[in-house]
């Protein structure tokens, strides 16, 4: 059934009758092929299409790999029919709006689904019940967790298990079950998660405000979970088009039992079974020794099967027919003879069992509509925005009852790039049946008359031909005649259509209309100052989006998802759109769940085109939730992605679609950190006299004496969760000091980010919990005691793995002390060198992690005491660089590591490519975790990590090497070191013997250190001749 764009317009503005929801998965779990089969009930594709054409992958590329890149949204309309009330016969029709939006399941692009699930209210969750829960379910089931969407669960690609896995009706009872368990132990975590953190934060409540605080209130946790007798678990096949859910098999099955819908659903899952005897249902304890099979296992699965091993395994043509008339479908006899199994089984099932109407059934069900999700999430919402007791009563209550003549409030998830000539109002009018004849008849009488002419000028063009291919004979006089001449080839550019930005936006309260004047509110808006972040936007023009199809629209009210024209340039990512003259909430807060770990440097191959290169950057920034764009200090244009196949879309998508020229890109620069431990065969201290780590200057009458020392792990890691919280407290400090400090947003905060967590703790819990760290470090218990009071500041950026102590008379102003004033004079010297030797380490000028330099003697001699009183010229300037050097040269008395930014990689394999799997990741200089079988199935678990340097073309390699069958995940996880010195040289004869004098085997951090300083520009300690007498150009006497 095709649906007009009037009959969803009408709906709109009903938020009763919406529903806003996401499709969610692990990659290559059957969201678009599910996608596909909604679609075809609104007549949107053919149903025999469902599952192959992936409508919504509507990008080249995403057709091509077979995997979605971006969000894409859609609008459909579901009718259900409910029985009358009172007696009364006939039917109630209930009409529904169905927002949808197909989101990615690659780990590159999981920042779409953080877009997608921001405006949406329900979710579905998909798991292929072969492969289970794998790494990217865990992280959607999270974010519907953080977002307070309500989930229901599909257990997709169940024939796998008959085709695939050759499973019996009573192992893939067991099966099932025990994959709806997996998924409840992940919610249960969540759940189990957030009670402790409340009793935490009830527990400090009570100490602050004594015995008179609120009790616990315990949340009950009945509704959380997936229970397909709760209905909310629907079991399905997505590509061969069918799906149910238990009520739809109870309807089935009560007229044919004699027991009612209501109290046959209760028993349809479980341990429930069918007393052959007395025709009763019983439970365990009834079956009393005998052998039953569960209702589920015997009246669903049992008949399942039973079409599969027909049509599939082995077509059998009079069984086929009885179970077309048991089941009172029409299948043509044609068909029944085809040899197309596939197409005869997603006949027969699609009409049984019609997966779109079993999702949509169960969507409109138990999902919420925008009226009853706005009640319970705004509230979640609002909390958590900074100063929301400030915010506009008006606004916060039309917010809560979705009310459309309320004040305006809408969130722009991102901003979507569409081009100009795919826009509503730049495509033809259709033409009526009148005016097609009309404009046929002329082109045929055109056509005539051309035919005419051409007749007339046959003869006169072959001669014209002749004459035009004639060699043109030039003049021996012509002083030009001896020179050849080269036709220069015109600089082919890529045609380029020109793009339209859209904004991807929830309404939650009011209703938009174009010509309407707006608020727009940046990320960083505060109520507390409403002034700031704050720009106006006029809107344009407001879609319905369809797919890659715009339907242009007047106006949208609340509780909608659309499209919205006008916020070019206004928007960079996502914002709020506020009415103007109000205190509105920052609704676009968000951090990003995978950080742009993977970089590099683009350029025009014409430099001529370097305003179309800004521009296009500019543009994709802006179209991309995850990108970002930078000018580096060296001029050139930085693109941060998150990943190898993020990165492959990105460079297309500038090239052809945002600024249409040829571009060169570098190789990919991945961050790296240093550090420096503690081992047992160190190298004797620089200076003995002044012990390890000790460094020691005088420079006019400034004399400095410093100590690094490495901090203790538990210290680093701790420093690197809460890095937010140090932000919070240096931006505190900063305020109090009105110091105006350089905001930092570089590509290394998102890294430690990332790795980190988001919550903010309080200084005092913060203060307390780091010189915990420090107490339990038995070793160095005398350097480490009541230290945290002399913390001065973090680094580098001054929120960094780094401390700067001062022990000596406070001569440097300390983060947790109230006193701001300044003992010595020098101080922003010495801190800003401090900062400069952690952000370029002595290795190879990457940012140093988890050391720590106490300052123990800081003080101004006396011109007297001076042997030699000479002024020094740019004092402050050479006191930060002497700083810096100094801190290096005392870093390099401990054993330097380089350490590498890594992956996590998830992978899922069969026995038959284990071996190929381990080969590929040893390659890479990766390692194994884990590995372990996954229960019920055929596949290995493997756990993995990879250096991020080493990970390009890995995932090719592995696809290349298992034909296919292994599909890896990466995940960044953070950076470890290479447990190598990349100074090391072979020293004892033992090493000399094994080793050799040059070290034959290759000194992997080492390799690392000179590749990076090498693409610095850096001094590179490498000898490109070893022995000159041995090269092979030598001549032979």
């Amino acid at each position: 059934m095709r649906v007009t764009p009037d009959t969803l317009l009408r709906l709109q503005k009903d938020p009763q009758s919406i529903r806003n929801i996401c499709i969610v998965a692990h990659v290559d779990h059957g969201k678009t092929s599910l996608s596909d089969s909604l679609l075809a009930s609104n007549g949107i594709i053919s149903q025999r299409l469902a599952g192959k054409v992936r409508y919504l992958d509507s990008r080249p590329d995403e057709q091509l790999r077979g995997i979605t890149m971006e969000s894409s949204a859609i609008s459909l309309y579901f009718r259900v029919l409910h029985k009358k009330g009172d007696g009364e016969e006939g039917y109630d029709a209930k009409e529904h709006l169905i927002n949808l939006i197909d989101s990615p399941g690659h780990i590159d692009f999981s920042s779409e689904v953080s877009t997608a699930s921001r405006l949406c209210d329900g979710a579905v969750v998909l798991v292929d019940v072969v492969e289970g829960v794998c790494s990217q379910t865990v992280t959607v089931l999270r974010q519907c967790w953080i977002d307070k969407l309500k989930p229901i669960l599909v257990l997709n690609k169940i024939d796998r298990l008959i085709t695939e896995l050759r499973l019996t009706p009573s192992e893939a009872c067991l099966h099932l079950t025990k994959v709806v368990e997996q998924v409840n132990s992940v919610i249960g975590s969540f759940f189990s998660g957030e009670r402790m953190a409340q009793d935490l934060a009830w527990r400090e409540q009570l100490e602050k405000e004594g015995h008179s605080g609120k009790e616990f209130v315990e949340e009950d946790d009945k509704d959380i979970y997936f229970d397909p007798a709760q209905n909310n678990v629907i079991f399905s096949s997505a590509i061969d088009g069918w799906g149910f859910n238990i009520s739809q098999m109870a309807r089935f099955y009560e007229n044919k039992l004699g027991i009612k819908r209501e109290n046959l659903q209760k028993v349809l899952w479980g341990d429930f079974y069918l007393d052959p005897k007395t025709k009763k249902i019983i439970g365990p304890k009834g079956l009393k020794g005998r052998s039953l099979k569960p209702l589920f296992q015997q009246l669903v699965l049992e008949n399942i099967w039973k079409i599969y091993e027909n049509i599939v395994i082995e077509k059998n043509a009079e069984v086929l027919e009885k179970i077309v008339k048991a089941l009172n479908i029409k299948v043509l006899p044609r068909d029944l003879r085809s040899k197309d199994n596939k197409a005869l089984l997603s006949q027969v099932m699609g009409q049984w069992l019609p997966v779109s109407s079993a999702v949509l059934l169960t969507v409109t069900e138990k999902l919420p509509s925008p009226l009853e999700s706005q009640r319970t999430r705004i509230p979640t919402v609002l909390e958590s925005a900074p100063h929301h007791e400030l915010i506009d009563p008006e606004l916060r209550e039309a917010m809560l009852s979705c009310d459309n003549n309320g004040p305006v409030s809408a969130y722009v998830s991102k901003i979507l790039s569409v081009p100009e000539d795919e826009l509503p109002r730049n495509s033809r009018a259709k033409l009526s049946e009148d005016e097609l004849a009309e404009r046929s008849k002329r082109a045929r009488e055109l056509a005539a008359k051309a035919a005419e002419q051409a007749k007339i000028l046959e003869g006169d063009q072959e001669d014209q031909i002749v004459d035009e291919f004639a060699q043109v004979k030039v003049s021996n006089n012509d002083p030009y005649s001896l020179f050849e001449y080269e036709e220069e080839e015109e600089e082919e550019e890529i045609e380029v259509k020109k793009e339209e930005l859209i904004g991807f936006a929830r309404v939650y309260s009011g209703t938009l209309r174009i010509g309407q004047e707006l608020s727009v509110l940046e990320p960083k808006y505060d109520p507390a100052n409403p002034k700031e972040h704050i720009q106006t936007a006029t809107i344009t023009e407001l879609y319905l989006l369809m797919g890659k199809e715009l339907v242009p629209l007047d106006e949208v009210p609340s509780g909608n998802i659309a499209g919205i024209g006008g916020l070019a340039g206004k928007i960079l990512k996502n914002g709020t759109l506020i009415e103007p003259g109000i205190i509105g909430v920052n609704l676009a807060g968000v951090s990003l769940s995978v950080p742009p770990i993977v970089r590099v440097a683009v350029e025009p191959v014409n430099p001529t085109q370097m305003d179309k290169l800004e521009r296009g950057l500019e543009l994709l920034n802006q179209a991309d939730p995850c990108v970002q764009t930078f000018l580096e200090d060296t001029g050139e244009h930085i693109l941060a992605t998150a990943g190898e196949l993020h990165l492959e879309r990105c460079l297309k998508d500038l090239k052809e679609r945002f600024a249409g020229i040829e571009i060169t890109a570098s190789e990919p620069v991945i961050p790296y950190r240093e550090t420096f431990i503690e081992t047992l065969d160190l190298n004797p201290p620089k200076n003995p006299d002044l012990g390890r780590g000790v460094a020691e200057f005088e420079l006019g009458n400034v004399h400095i004496k410093m100590r690094a020392v490495p901090l203790p792990q538990p210290v680093i890691d701790f420093l690197l969760e809460n890095h937010a919280t140090i932000k919070k407290l240096v931006d505190s400090i900063n305020k109090r000091r009105s110091e105006d400090e350089e905001e930092e947003d570089g590509l290394n905060d998102l890294e430690d980010d990332a790795v980190g967590s988001s919550s903010i703790t309080d200084a005092t819990t913060f203060k307390k919990k780091l010189q915990a760290l420090f107490d339990a470090d038995e070793k160095h218990r005398d350097i480490w005691s009541g230290i945290v009071d002399r913390i001065s500041v973090f680094g580098p950026k001054r929120t960094g793995p780094n401390i700067l102590f001062d022990t000596s008379k406070e001569s440097i102003r300390r983060v947790f002390s109230q006193s701001d004033e300044t003992r010595f004079r020098f101080e922003n010297s010495i801190v800003n060198g401090f900062q400069l030797s952690t952000q370029n380490g002595p290795l190879a000028h990457e940012p140093v992690q988890g050391m720590a330099i106490i300052m123990e003697d800081i003080r101004e001699v006396d011109e007297a005491d001076q042997e030699d009183s000479t002024p020094v010229p740019n004092l402050l300037g050479r006191l930060i660089t002497t700083t810096r050097d100094n801190i290096h040269q005392a870093l390099l008395d401990w054993s330097p590591r380089i350490m590498l930014a890594m992956y996590t990689c998830d992978i899922q394999a069969s026995a038959e490519v284990l071996g190929k799997v381990y080969a590929v990741v040893q390659q890479k200089r990766g390692h194994i975790v884990s590995e372990e079988m996954k229960e019920g199935t055929p596949f290995f678990q493997i756990i993995a990590k990879l250096p991020v340097v080493e990970a390009f073309g890995f995932s090719e390699d592995i696809r290349k090497r298992t034909s296919g069958a292994a599909q890896p995940q990466l995940v960044f996880s953070g950076f470890e070191s290479i447990d190598e010195d990349p100074f090391w040289v072979p020293t004892t004869e033992e090493e000399m013997e094994a080793l050799g004098e040059f070290a034959e085997r290759e000194n992997i951090a080492r390799k690392y250190m000179n590749q990076i300083r090498k693409r610095k520009g850096l001094f590179v300690d490498e000898k490109v001749v070893q022995n000159a007498e041995k090269q092979r150009t030598l001549k032979r006497n």
